[in-house]
């Protein structure tokens, strides 16, 4: 088990319960245009990229994750 006190499980934590509050919203009361949900859903990008940073990958809106990606083994090991 990681330490809680780490600085990516920190950040993964609270990405993990900002789309928890996110899934309880959208699926308990869905909505079309919801606005606090929106709201919500930003604020879990943005502790998104706070982890991804911490683990040195790209931010989501470099572009890199609208490509899509090879699961083949030894393709290549690095995101271009």
């Amino acid at each position: 088990k990681a330490p809680d006190n780490l600085p990516t499980v920190k950040a993964a934590k609270a990405f993990f319960k900002q789309m928890n509050l996110f899934e309880r919203k959208v699926l308990k009361n869905p909505k079309t245009n919801d606005q606090e949900a929106k709201v919500i859903y930003a604020k879990a990008l943005d502790l998104l990229d706070e982890y991804l940073d911490l683990v040195e990958l790209p931010p989501t809106e470099s572009g890199h994750y609208d490509q899509e990606f090879s699961t083949l083994v030894g393709e290549t090991s690095r995101i271009t």
